[in-house]
């Protein structure tokens, strides 16, 4: 069994190197931090945009080459992808609607229509290489179409997504013109994750005012399976942090400043 994350961001940083080649580094992300204090056995794959931007074909077979010998699977974007895709309908319209900022929400049609093409090119990107006894976790707004487009082509996959931001008020929520393809994109999923409690009663209001299903608690239940929805406040990796005093450069910093001071 292998776990497969799907992310907007793969948790590295490419960048050219001065030899005209490319350096990869881990990143210091949020995401990237948190899920990489995950214990377990099974291989764990990443798919993801690595953070990069070329239209060199060249040079994305080497990223590629690269980054699958870590386990990692590129979803390289265009200039056009970033913007309505991820500047537009991710962080203008779905991120203020999540965070309340009403007044902040931008709303153009190609923002949807890019939204809709990037959780396709992060479909066919995994879908090769998930077999049946796989676990999918599907992260965050960014890819809130991709596990029913995951579960279309997998009926039997294993899959989990979880939202990183608040989920809105259905007042709110009911703004949004997609609601419907939103909502039915995640419910592809077998575990819908969120951070407190009130943001899953707000999404499962918002499963039974806009999609008419029924819900049990934390059931959402559809003609074939159930999907459950229930909080899991995310952490942080505790042992980075707390093993930090001990590491060398950490206590020589320490002593210099113990000095000055």
């Amino acid at each position: 069994m292998k776990i497969i994350i799907i992310a907007n961001r793969l948790p590295v940083k490419i960048e050219r190197d001065d030899d005209e080649g490319f350096s990869i580094t881990r990143s210091e992300g949020g995401l990237a931090t948190g899920l990489g204090s995950l214990e377990t056995d099974s291989e764990i794959y990443w798919v993801g945009w690595p953070g990069i931007h070329t239209e060199d074909e060249e040079e994305k077979k080497e990223i590629t080459k690269r980054l699958h010998e870590l386990n990692f699977h590129p979803v390289f974007l265009s200039d056009e992808h970033i913007e309505n895709y991820y500047e537009g309908y991710s962080n203008s319209t779905i991120w203020p609607l999540c965070h309340y900022f009403f007044s902040f929400i931008e709303y153009r049609a190609e923002y949807w229509s890019t939204y809709q093409e990037v959780n396709n090119l992060f479909a066919r990107e995994a879908l090769p290489f998930i077999d049946k006894e796989d676990v999918v976790w599907v992260q965050d707004y960014q890819l809130m179409l991709l596990p029913k487009l995951i579960r279309d082509q997998q009926p039997n996959a294993n899959i989990g997504y979880f939202h990183h931001i608040p989920f809105p008020s259905y007042e709110l929520f009911r703004v949004l013109p997609e609601r419907e393809e939103v909502l039915e994109g995640l419910l592809g999923a077998d575990l819908i994750g969120f951070h407190t409690h009130d943001y899953m009663r707000h999404f499962i209001s918002a499963i039974y005012r806009v999609l008419d299903l029924n819900c049990t608690l934390d059931e959402i239940n559809l003609d074939n399976r159930i999907v459950h929805v229930d909080a899991f406040p995310m952490g942080i990796n505790y042992d980075q942090y707390r093993l930090a005093p001990k590491q060398p450069e950490v206590i020589k910093t320490a002593k210099k400043l113990k000095r000055k001071l």
